[in-house]
């Protein structure tokens, strides 16, 4: 693989607003549940344009 700066600029982006978007549920959700519901769906879609991103897979 030929990684680029850019490469490693969007994978930065892509975790650093995961951690944000984790960050503002845990401090704005109270209740455990909706917590645990909405970092699984910010997780699941960082995975998703993550895989997106490596290889096309969608």
């Amino acid at each position: 693989m030929n990684w680029g700066l850019e490469d490693f600029a969007a994978a930065a982006a892509l975790l650093g607003g995961a951690g944000v978007s984790l960050v503002v549920v845990f401090e704005s959700m109270p209740g455990l549940l909706p917590r645990v519901l909405l970092a699984g769906v910010v997780l699941a879609i960082t995975l998703a344009i993550w895989a997106h991103l490596a290889v096309g897979l969608f």
